[in-house]
């Protein structure tokens, strides 16, 4: 058992090769070869950061590799040093004992860090992955779906439009964030569901994402439904997501956070549509995520023609 370093390099494009949960293999945008493509340049990018962690355990024809990176903005933000285990990756032939070594690995040297805080997302089809997750501390804190609209399908639905579809200005910032803090009062997510958590950071969590998708960090594109008197009904925002745009060599744009007045919920759906329809008008992929047992905005979704494409488990370790 080791830290990963230059030598491994055939052993991760090996197991990379191999990995049978790929983010996108349900897309049916992308071929294989560029799903392999993309993942390698996922893990390579993990691999390249200054504050990865990466450890093998086992060897030959038989390893496992744990993969995952100190989380610098989580930890400010919370005052908790925190990290996320991105993907462990195994061979077909793997030992259960290898799996169980690199996870234990990978969190003894957080702990060695500093780090008291981890978190994994694990594709629901991985069920050995997060049972081996469980045995070291782990514990379920959210599942979470993926909805994508395809761009040579036909296009999304056009629903009930609820104010004026328009892009966002600066001017509109204060009530932007008013209505993140209205919308999402007593959310229960998997930040707000961690005890480890301060709950006052837990609940500014959104009003801060909100602030940083309108300066640009964390959305390429913000679009907010005006009443045509100054106000808005609310908002939403997508980011490009990478590398898999621009290997794939379709645009893929992933929804970052949205919110609507809670006496205007309509509006959510008409930001959405519209969002998609300009997306595949564009030729590009909209992709958005909810809580599987968010049935408002999975029937929101539907109601589009978005696809189910995707589901994650969310998971914490406490480590202080």
């Amino acid at each position: 058992m080791h830290s990963v370093d230059a030598q491994d390099a055939p052993l991760v494009d090996r197991l990379v090769d191999a990995y049978p949960f790929k983010p996108y293999r349900n897309y049916r945008l992308l071929s294989r070869r560029q799903q392999t493509a993309v993942f390698h340049a996922e893990i390579n990018r993990l691999l390249a950061s200054p504050d990865r962690i990466a450890i093998v355990a086992g060897g030959g024809n038989r390893a496992t590799l744990s993969v995952g990176r100190a989380l610098a903005w989580d930890t400010e933000f919370f005052g908790v040093p925190m990290a996320r285990l991105d993907y462990v990756l195994r061979d077909d032939e793997h030992h259960r004992v290898d799996h169980d070594a690199a996870v234990r690995a990978f969190l003894a040297r957080c702990r060695d860090v500093g780090i008291r805080h981890v978190s994994a997302r694990v594709d629901v089809a991985d069920v050995i992955n997060v049972a081996v997750l469980e045995d070291h501390g782990f514990r379920l804190m959210d599942t979470l779906v993926t909805y994508i609209s395809h761009p040579r399908r036909p296009a999304p639905r056009q629903l009930r439009a609820i104010g004026t579809i328009r892009p966002f200005v600066p001017a509109d910032i204060e009530q932007v964030v008013e209505i993140t803090r209205e919308a999402y009062q007593g959310f229960r997510g998997r930040f707000q569901l961690d005890p480890h958590l301060p709950r006052e950071r837990t609940e500014a969590l959104y009003t801060e994402w909100a602030r940083r998708c309108c300066d640009g960090h964390m959305a390429d594109r913000v679009t907010v439904a005006d009443d045509g008197q100054g106000g808005l009904y609310g908002w939403s925002s997508v980011k490009l997501v990478e590398p898999v745009s621009s290997i794939g060599g379709v645009p893929l744009f992933g929804g970052s956070l949205g919110a609507v007045r809670r006496d205007r919920p309509g509006a959510y759906a008409a930001l959405i549509g519209a969002t998609a329809r300009d997306n595949h008008a564009a030729g590009a992929l909209t992709e958005a995520q909810t809580q599987n047992h968010n049935f408002p905005m999975v029937r929101t979704l539907e109601a589009v023609g978005a696809q189910y494409a995707r589901a994650e488990y969310a998971l914490h370790a406490w480590l202080g």
